[in-house]
């Protein structure tokens, strides 16, 4: 049974989500505020549910203290009025979700078991890591004691080290033949140790033009010091490439002589692929602080705006009911057109401050077909106009996802206006929905005048727009949908050829 901390200064939500996970196997801890959250800090927790608000010290300041543990916790923060300043300062507390009140029961068991889980892999995976840490110090002080001949270190190796599936152990003689080949090193080259051992490493493993000279050479390198560690282009069987880590260590009898050279390998790519996730998250984090800082300066400006527009409307509608009966028409036409020009004024203001305001979502498992056909149906008027064929590819046995229905469709209404738009000679607009595995795909693609490399790579920048009228807000709060939406957003575009968006969304765990 897993163990769930849940913070809350609301008794009746409180009660209701520790009834939920109780009703679903946990065994739930229930504290009120920030002192009784913070005495269970050294209890054996699986996972922790926190409200961003509580009374005397905040939930993020809870955050802190569970994320300075030795060991992971997993935290889930909630709030009932999301705030997308917060955002950063979660992140970098440590949060690993983030769900909005009123918390559905699908919400709150989905996130809660994502995290169960995600706790049990960061231990295990700790837990593997001392284990191998503890597994490679005993190997290269066994294999130093047991140098006498060739014969005994492979009888060592074979024994003690083909239960390591994690690392690649082969071991060549000083003419470069391989002379051990461990299992982990079949599970990571895809050969059986009977298929390469007696043959130089660069028949099999290793590139090279000139024999085994590439993984020869390397070994020789830890002749001096008696260990030498280097990264190196390695292949599989199936002709695949990978960098892999390899420390060297030579191989001598107790008189001395060299008898071989022992090589330990880590396959580096899933580190890569962490270190390029981790990189991504940076970006996505400044990015995100970037927006929610100019949200702030535009949300200033437009409220200051604001307040003198609506004076200076007043004003003239008073001035024309003045003078209306002692001006020509002409002269009247002038105050019109000054109302007119402060209406559109305070029409933008308006559009700045909706975009600075936090993206309030209230997701449910919804349709997406209907939604994206009324759309598309709306704005049938402007795609005539434009001559834009338009296609429909849905789904046929459904699209439903946890969606904000209005949200969604403001989104959906800006990205087919940027696409009719951006085909003023006419041309085909196709919109395809596809639900498959745990995800629901939402694709918009038109056969437009498509964008150059520095519009795509900046097209999501607030305020950037390659149009002569509006505000260049329009993909910024798309973005901001999708991504409330626990989604994500992908852009493809050539100049001339063309522009395919692509939104991925949660599908909806509904029991339909």
């Amino acid at each position: 049974m897993s163990n769930i901390l849940l913070v809350d200064d609301e008794p009746s939500i409180r009660f209701t989500i520790a009834e939920f996970l109780k009703r679903d196997g946990y065994q739930v801890f229930a504290a009120a505020d920030y002192d009784a959250a913070y005495a269970l800090k050294d209890a054996e927790l699986d996972a922790a549910v926190i409200d961003i608000n509580l009374s005397r010290r905040s939930g993020i300041e809870l955050l802190r203290e569970f994320s300075a543990r030795e060991s992971y916790l997993p935290v889930i923060m909630m709030t009932g009025q999301p705030n997308l300043s917060q955002l950063p300062e979660i992140v970098r507390a440590g949060a690993y979700d983030f769900i909005s009140k009123p918390v559905l029961k699908e919400a709150i068991l989905s996130a809660v078991g994502r995290a169960v889980e995600k706790k049990r892999l960061v231990d295990e995976k700790r837990r593997l890591e001392q284990e191998l840490k503890e597994h490679a110090e005993a190997l290269e002080v066994r294999v130093a004691e047991r140098t006498a001949e060739l014969a005994e270190a492979h009888q060592f190796l074979n024994i003690v080290l083909d239960s390591s599936t994690e690392v690649a152990i082969v071991a060549i003689d000083v003419e470069g033949r391989i002379t051990l080949f461990n299992r982990g090193a079949e599970r990571m080259f895809g050969y059986a140790a009977g298929d390469v051992t007696g043959r130089p490493p660069s028949a099999s493993i290793v590139e090279g033009t000139d024999g085994e000279r590439p993984f020869l050479k390397s070994a020789r390198e830890a002749e001096p010091k008696g260990r030498h560690q280097l990264e190196m282009p390695l292949r599989r069987a199936d002709g695949s490439r990978f960098e892999a880590s390899l420390v060297m260590t030579s191989i001598r009898k107790p008189d001395g002589r060299l008898i071989g050279y022992l090589s330990i390998i880590r396959d580096l790519t899933v580190e890569r692929e962490n270190e390029e996730r981790l990189r991504q998250m940076q970006s996505r984090l400044a990015h995100n602080e970037k927006i929610a800082a100019l949200g702030r300066v535009a949300a200033q400006v437009a409220h200051e705006v604001k307040n003198p527009l609506a004076g200076l409307q007043l004003y003239a509608l008073h001035l024309k009911n003045k003078v209306k009966d002692k001006l020509a028409e002409g002269e009247l036409s002038l105050i019109d057109k000054i109302i007119d020009t402060i209406n559109h004024l305070s029409g933008t203001a308006e559009q700045i401050l909706c975009f600075a305001r936090p993206v309030s979502l209230q997701p449910v498992a919804a349709d997406l077909n209907p939604i994206v056909a009324t759309t598309l149906q709306l704005l049938e008027p402007q795609a005539n106009a434009n001559r834009v064929e338009t296609r429909l590819d849905l789904d046929p046995g459904g699209a439903r996802g946890l969606l904000d229905e209005s949200s969604i469709r403001s989104t959906l209404v800006n990205l087919l206006l940027n696409s009719i738009q951006a085909m003023p000679d006419g041309g085909e607009l196709t919109v395809k929905t596809r639900a498959a595995g745990d995800a629901l795909r939402l694709t918009v693609a038109d056969t437009g005048c498509g964008m150059s490399a520095e519009q795509v790579r900046n097209m999501f920048e607030p305020f950037y727009t390659t149009k002569s009228k509006g505000l260049g807000l329009g993909m910024a709060y798309a973005q901001k949908v999708v991504e409330q939406h626990h989604g994500q957003i992908s852009v493809e575009s050539h100049a001339g050829a063309g522009t395919r968006i692509e939104i991925e969304l949660p599908i909806a765990d509904d029991g339909r």
